[in-house]
């Protein structure tokens, strides 16, 4: 994971010296691969390699607590609006026991959705990641700062309810970026309405739900599944 210097000092106190940085890494069992030296307007750039049973490490936060566990430090987290959270506005079902947790919140807009603040964009940058809209940008952002994976789906191309359940032998699913509809493997945990899968569970949402610039009404998918069978 690639941990720019000026965003992390966003969720807690680290040395101003990349160097005296790069030591503090060290001494958590942080493994830097590679430092990127300032140049681009990042600040200097951390790639971590991190290991897979420390998902806490996959995001600002997590290191930011690792940090502050032993300097003392106070983390902080991005400010946000307060969201208000009502009944879901499509009916939600979940069919398998390795879903543990389904939220689905609608947003509404007129039409004049602005692009996210350049600033807000620096680690979507720092990862490597394109900007492609805000609702994706957004989503983007609250996994690496916070390590919540999120998803929008745009909330006119659902029919009917929605339901997490395991696939059946046969069923297909049409993955954003793919050509065309695949064939997924039977008992793969997704997330589907009447008529088709909107999303592989955990995974990669689908074409056919993705939201666009067309997008009026986003509902934004928030979860828990089951991490061994996701990974």
């Amino acid at each position: 994971m690639k941990i720019a210097h000026d965003v992390l000092r966003r969720f807690v106190e680290v040395p101003s010296d990349p160097k005296v940085l790069r030591a503090l890494f060290d001494d958590l069992g942080l493994e830097v691969k590679r430092v990127e030296p300032d140049g681009s307007g990042l600040g200097t750039v951390f790639t971590l390699e991190l290991l897979a049973n420390r998902g806490d490490h996959y995001c600002y936060h997590g290191i930011a607590r690792e940090i502050a566990g032993r300097t003392g430090a106070r983390v902080a987290l991005p400010m946000v609006d307060r969201l208000e959270v009502g009944p879901s506005p499509v009916p939600l079902r979940i069919d398998t026991p390795r879903c543990l947790l389904y939220t689905a919140t609608l947003f509404e807009h007129d039409g004049k959705a602005q692009p996210l603040a350049g600033e807000r964009l620096l680690p979507l940058l720092a990862a490597g990641l394109h900007s492609v809209s805000a609702p994706v940008d957004a989503t983007n952002l609250a996994n690496l700062e916070l390590g919540q994976p999120t998803h929008a789906f745009d909330a006119d191309t659902i029919v009917g309810g929605i339901v997490v359940r395991d696939s059946v032998a046969g069923e297909k699913a049409w993955p954003l970026f793919a050509p065309g509809p695949v064939e997924i493997p039977a008992g793969t945990l997704v997330i589907a309405d009447d008529q088709k899968i909107l999303a592989i569970a955990g995974v990669i949402g689908c074409e056919e739900s993705k939201t666009t610039d067309a997008t009026r009404r986003l509902l934004l998918e928030s979860a828990c599944f089951d991490p061994v069978a996701v990974r």
